[in-house]
């Protein structure tokens, strides 16, 4: 069952107090510290996806977690994808099809939900929760309702982390979980959560999310740099051979190793009269360690691939045509824009709804939310052609190119610029 068809389906009101909270088990907030990341290897990664793929989606979403704390470079990719939307700004429209408002039941509805949005706390930082969705496959706020005489109003939202859900035995559904180790949890009222889930593929919710593509760049970037931490230990400092006297004595070959070991670290040592340390150079030693280095970086371009769908405009290019990076800054625009409808349609059906249905009856029609996306232009080009179509003849209005170039008209007496 869709989750709109739930809507029509549920009570018609919210439940009074915060529903996520109440039960009788204590559910974790904050981090207990340990995470299936620690261990992480290939075949336990195969194994955690695999389970995730069964229905048991607790030790995949902690990996994911446990992704985004460790891999600054994923982090700020992700970050980047949210933050493209977000700026964007967003506004109430009508609805798509709209008949005669002889009563201005559509103005009443939007202006309530304006009202209602406006009084939210931190309501963009809510949004951007929702779009914790990108890489986990799903987020939930919870509303918490506020009541009048006359009205109900979300005094605000509540982020909920994702191991407080779990997949209902059938596995089409996300449920809220009320015990300690309930295995499919409970169904929830519409009304009081807002679900977003996000599809990066086909498939059942714990394969949806952009952070399964990530799982194996990320394993390959851990062991990459433990191993590059541990080339750089052994070989990072000069090989240090003693050579001591004949007929050193113990104390003098103890005093010898010393010193080896002290060279490397403090850059001084103190050596038994006779003796001497010498600095030979091998091809192991000189190494760069450049194999890891670049393993490290083939997963980044993975990263980037999977989460902006380019790789030629992230702030990391290592060459590449100007042409080809505009062609990939149009597929990043996509992504943004196909998040924008997703998120429009969540929070039309999830919030709007519910705040219209409740304060103006089931007739009311509901606003849409919109977000305002907009293609970027390239105003190099568009000056070329501006200039090409007016040396062939064509009158091109001043005002037209003024406001397209965000270039003000010039005041009597101002100097202007001449070719």
């Amino acid at each position: 069952m869709t989750l709109l068809a739930k809507l029509k389906r549920a009570s018609k009101r919210p439940d009074n107090s915060p529903a996520a909270p109440a039960h009788d088990f204590v559910r974790p907030v904050k981090s207990s510290g340990s995470s299936v990341a620690d261990a992480l290897s290939p075949q336990r990664l195969v194994a955690l996806l695999r389970s995730a793929d069964q229905g048991n989606m607790a030790d995949q979403l902690d990996l994911f977690q446990a992704m985004e704390d460790r891999d600054p470079k994923l982090d700020g990719f992700m970050r980047q994808r949210k933050l493209g939307l977000l700026a964007c700004g967003w506004e109430l429209s009508l609805p798509q099809r709209t008949q005669r408002d002889t009563e201005g039941q559509i103005g009443r509805s939007i202006a309530l939900c304006r009202e209602v949005l406006d009084a939210i706390p931190a309501l963009n930082d809510r949004l951007f929760d929702l779009l914790d969705a990108l890489g986990k496959g799903f987020a939930a706020l919870e509303i918490i309702w506020g009541t009048s005489a006359s009205q109900w109003r979300p005094t605000r939202l509540e982020y909920r982390p994702q191991s407080w859900f779990c997949l209902s035995e059938a596995g089409d559904e996300i449920h809220l979980k009320t015990e300690a180790e309930q295995v499919y949890g409970e169904e929830f009222n519409p009304l009081n959560f807002i679900l977003h889930r996000h599809r990066a593929r086909s498939g059942f919710d714990p394969r949806t999310g952009i952070y399964r593509s990530c799982a194996r760049p990320f394993v390959i970037r851990n062991y990459g740099w433990k191993d590059w931490l541990a080339f750089a230990e052994v070989f990072g400092m000069p090989l240090r051979v003693g050579k001591l006297r004949q007929g050193a004595t113990e104390d003098e070959k103890n005093l010898m190793w010393r010193a080896l070991q002290a060279i490397g670290v403090d850059a001084a040592a103190l050596i038994p009269e006779g003796s001497e340390i010498e600095f030979p150079t091998s091809g192991a030693t000189a190494a760069s360690g450049a194999v890891f280095k670049d393993l490290i970086s083939q997963a980044e371009d993975d990263y980037v691939i999977a989460i902006l769908g380019q790789r030629l405009t992230t702030g990391g290019e290592r060459g590449g045509s100007y042409a080809l990076g505009k062609v990939h800054e149009s597929v990043r625009f996509d992504l943004v824009k196909a998040d924008a409808e997703r998120l429009a349609e969540t929070l039309t059906n999830q919030l709007l709804a519910p705040i219209v249905r409740l304060n103006l009856g089931d007739a009311a029609p509901v606003p849409r939310w919109h977000w305002m996306v907009e293609a970027p232009e390239d105003l190099g080009a568009l000056a070329t052609t501006v200039k090409t179509l007016g040396e062939a003849g064509l009158a091109i209005p001043a005002g037209w190119a003024r406001s397209k170039f965000g270039i003000p008209a010039p005041q009597q007496g101002e100097e202007v610029l001449k070719t």
